[in-house]
């Protein structure tokens, strides 16, 4: 059907000798693109009870000893968590609830009959689009993860990059477990970047880890991401999706 309409869109411009610009090429494309993620997101088809036990085992090395080493007073954000099961593992483990850091949830969509324990407010979940959400009102982060989460299936990855930067404190760290080759950035007419080495070349932040597991520390204050816009994006488990730098597409 998505093509049937591409391709009656398609004379609709050839015959009424509308020749658009490559700009709004590129805005079309995009449009559709975002229907399709959207069509995704809405069906809810992830997996939501990854517990604590599974982030351990597939998030990079350090991961553990940094969650214990968070204070009452600090801050665990998680991007795609579903039921947050990991986070009420995690504030389980302490005889008093008020002892754990602040743990805050990121979930698309809850299940209706699902109602996550609150712990004397230490839990919170945020439900929703992440690019949506008004994170500069959070409590800035200490420690951040995502496991095939916002950044392995937003359409919008700048805007989502850009917004766990920004809600992180300088010393906190993100660990991202995802697809690392799903995911190219082009950056000339010949090269294209993994995630991972696109991560790399952001100024502010120090990279470590390989194949998708991947841990980021925010090293100075202002880290900004160099823009870029989808190309292309595949719809699957996790999506293949390509991007290009913004100053290339026009």
């Amino acid at each position: 059907m998505r093509q049937f309409f591409v391709f009656v869109f398609s004379l609709v411009l050839l015959f009424s000798g509308v020749t658009a610009s490559a700009s709004e090429q590129c805005s079309s494309l995009f449009l559709v693109q975002n229907w399709e993620v959207s069509s995704r997101v809405r069906k809810n088809k992830f997996v939501t009870n990854r517990d604590l036990y599974e982030y351990r085992e597939v998030l990079h090395t350090d991961f553990m000893n940094s969650l214990s080493k968070l204070t009452p007073d600090q801050h665990w954000v998680d991007l795609g968590a579903g039921k947050a099961n990991a986070q009420i593992d995690y504030i389980k483990s302490f005889s008093n609830p008020l002892s754990a850091a602040q743990a805050t949830g990121v979930a698309y969509k809850l299940d209706r009959w699902f109602s996550p324990p609150k712990f004397d407010g230490k839990l919170q979940i945020k439900e929703g689009a992440f690019e949506q959400q008004p994170t500069a009102t959070w409590k800035k982060a200490d420690l951040v993860t995502d496991v095939f989460g916002v950044i392995s299936y937003t359409h919008d990855l700048h805007t989502s990059l850009q917004k766990v930067f920004d809600l992180m404190n300088v010393k906190g760290e993100l660990y991202i477990f995802t697809t690392n080759y799903h995911t190219s950035i082009k950056v000339g007419e010949k090269k294209s970047l993994s995630l991972m080495d696109f991560l790399a070349t952001i100024e502010g932040i120090h990279v470590e880890g390989r194949y998708g597991t991947i841990k980021i520390t925010k090293e100075i204050e202002n880290v900004i991401v160099p823009s870029f816009e989808l190309v292309k994006y595949v719809d699957d488990a996790p999506p293949s999706r390509t991007y290009i730098r913004s100053d290339l597409v026009h």
